[in-house]
């Protein structure tokens, strides 16, 4: 059986237990698997009655959780679905995403059991399963050499702390996604060119291979390995007809 096959399984399993409990959620699914698991659903299942819907624990979370419910037992208190935690280190020190995640799995964290890390300059926040949340700040005290204070915080702080974004403005020859991505993260074309050959580049969360793509505002990038940006407006253009944007970086 196929991964993707025993994902659609474990849903289907999960339906039913909602249908019978009231509801019932998987761990967090990355974006491709959250549209496999909504197409899976808008296909039918025998527990019609169970309603389906995606949760990162804020709005506009890339990592979520399927959540089904069962209308008749009443709704699903999101505390009982989450954990937020803040994480803290010295002014001196520099830690990104792949630091914080490293230290996490060094702790035995199955990366499914945590949703978005999102850096900013001398901290990050993390949402997580609500079983793991003492035991992180509990022990999560260093990722490498780098001292760690972590806090447990409540939800509705939550999106404040992940959507930190470094903003920069610049010029576009075009808003094709190698122009942008040459912008975003200080690359040469053919740098860009290359990552997005070698698959390394989304595009709102799907692989995109086609340098020449029109992105809009909104669009959000992710290159494996660099880190993510969102395209948060086009201005006009230039006397030498190149277009002005502004672009939002996470965790710089």
């Amino acid at each position: 059986m196929e991964e993707k096959d025993l994902l659609l399984a474990h849903m289907d399993d999960l339906a039913g237990k909602a249908a019978k409990t009231g509801w019932a959620a998987s761990r967090f699914l990355t974006p491709a698997e959250q549209r496999d698991v909504a197409a899976h659903d808008a296909r039918g299942r025998k527990t019609g009655e169970v309603s389906l819907t995606f949760d990162g624990g804020y709005e506009g979370a890339e990592r979520a959780r399927a959540v089904f419910t069962n209308a008749e037992w009443g709704a699903c208190e999101r505390s009982g679905l989450f954990a937020a935690l803040k994480l803290e280190w010295r002014q001196q020190d520099t830690l990104g995403h792949r630091d914080i995640l490293g230290a996490l799995m060094a702790l035995g964290i199955e990366r499914d059991t945590v949703g978005d890390i999102t850096v900013a300059e001398h901290s990050a926040a993390l949402v997580c399963l609500p079983e793991l949340g003492g035991y992180i700040a509990e022990n999560l005290s260093k990722a490498g050499r780098v001292g760690i204070s972590v806090t447990e915080m409540g939800l509705d702080g939550l999106s404040a702390g992940l959507e930190e974004l470094t903003v920069k403005t610049d010029t576009v020859a075009s808003l094709r996604l190698d122009a942008v991505l040459c912008a975003a993260f200080g690359l040469s074309r053919s740098k860009a060119a290359e990552l997005i050959a070698a698959g390394r580049v989304n595009l709102n969360h799907t692989p995109c291979v086609q340098p020449a793509k029109e992105l809009g505002e909104g669009a959000l990038l992710s290159v494996r390995g660099l880190g993510r940006a969102k395209l948060l407006e086009v201005g006009g253009v230039s006397k030498k007809g190149r277009v002005f944007v502004s672009i939002g970086l996470y965790g710089r």
